[in-house]
C-alpha cells in the first residue's frame, strides 16, 4: 500500500526545501539535517519524475501524501517519519549542461528540470524554506562532476585509485556558466522566502557549525542534535591537478574567462559525496 500522511490543523508539518546545482554536497547537507529528531530530509523526490509531474509529486509529498513517489523514496520515508517530526523537506537540485545556444536560461536540460516553473511554484508557497547549497570553487566542482562521469560513481565510496579525466575546456566553460547562471536563478527566492545560502567550503570545513545555522533557520535547536559522524565521506584525497590531466591548459583559460576564484588555484578541498 502506498504510504500516506495525513495533516489536522494540529499536526501540521512545516516544509523546506534543499536546492542548488548537482554536485555541490547537498546529499551531506541534508543527511547532517535529517539526523535532527525534529526534521525529516527526503533524497531528491523528483529527480526521475516527468517534467509535467514534478511540481504535482513535490505538492503532494510535502503534505505527507508520499504515494506518488518511487519505492525506494516511499520505503525511505516510512523509515524515518514519525510523530514528534516538525519539518519536512527534500533535495530539488538542477543540471550545469553546457548544451546551450546564446544563453544558459536555453538550456533544454533547464527547461526539463523546470527550472523556472520551480522558481514560480516556490515564490507563491512563502511558506517554504529555502536552504541554497552553492558550491564557490569551479575548479573542484569540475573535479567532481567529471570524476563522477568517469568512474560511475556518485555517492557512497571512493573514486577508483588512479582514476585521472581530461575536462574538455569548452564543456568546462558551458558548465560553469550554466552552473553560475542556476545558482543567480536560485537566490532570487530570497526576495519571496525565507533564504539561507550555505556556502560548501564553510561546510566541509565545520560542518557542525553551519549544520547548526541551518537548524536555527527551522527555529530548531542544535542542542539536540545527536553528535556523531555523518556516513558520507569524501570521495576523493587529492586536488584537482593530482585529477586532471590537462589542469594548467584548463586554469589558464578559466582564469582568463574570470570563472574561477583565486581559492581555486591555490587551495583544494576534499569532496563529499553528494549527487
Amino acid at each position: 500500500m502506498p504510504m500516506v500522511r495525513k495533516y489536522n490543523k494540529e499536526n501540521m508539518i512545516r516544509n523546506f526545501l534543499i536546492v542548488g546545482t548537482q554536485r555541490t554536497g547537498s546529499s551531506a547537507l541534508g543527511e547532517a539535517i535529517g539526523v535532527h529528531p525534529e526534521i525529516i530530509c527526503g533524497w531528491e523526490w523528483t529527480q526521475h519524475a516527468p517534467w509535467s509531474r514534478k511540481i504535482a509529486i513535490a505538492e503532494r509529498a510535502l503534505n505527507g501524501d508520499f504515494s506518488l513517489l518511487g519505492q525506494n523514496d516511499r520505503e525511505h520515508m516510512a523509515a524515518v517519519f514519525g510523530e514528534n517530526k516538525t519539518w519536512l523537506g527534500f533535495r530539488r537540485l538542477f543540471r550545469s549542461s553546457d548544451k546551450w545556444l546564446l544563453h544558459p536560461r536555453f538550456s533544454p536540460a533547464l527547461w526539463l528540470d523546470r527550472l523556472e516553473t520551480h522558481l514560480n511554484w516556490l515564490a507563491s508557497r512563502p511558506d517554504i524554506h529555502i536552504i541554497h547549497i552553492v558550491r564557490n570553487d569551479n575548479l573542484e566542482w569540475l573535479k567532481s562532476k567529471f570524476l563522477s562521469h568517469a568512474s560511475q560513481v556518485y555517492w557512497g565510496k571512493g573514486y577508483p585509485e588512479g582514476l585521472k579525466v581530461t575536462i574538455p575546456v569548452r564543456e568546462a566553460i558551458g558548465r560553469l556558466r550554466s552552473k553560475d547562471w542556476v545558482d543567480a536563478r536560485l537566490s532570487s527566492l530570497a526576495k519571496s522566502n525565507p533564504y539561507l545560502r550555505i556556502n560548501y567550503e564553510d561546510f566541509l570545513e565545520d560542518n557542525r557549525k553551519v549544520t547548526a545555522s541551518a537548524l536555527h533557520f527551522l527555529h530548531c535547536s542544535a542542542d539536540s542534535l545527536p553528535i556523531r559522524e555523518t556516513q558520507l565521506k569524501p570521495q576523493s584525497k587529492g586536488s584537482a591537478v593530482d585529477y586532471i590531466m590537462n589542469h594548467e591548459e584548463l586554469i589558464g583559460t578559466l582564469r582568463e574567462l574570470q570563472l574561477i576564484a583565486p581559492v581555486a588555484i591555490n587551495q583544494s578541498h576534499p569532496d563529499p559525496r553528494s549527487i
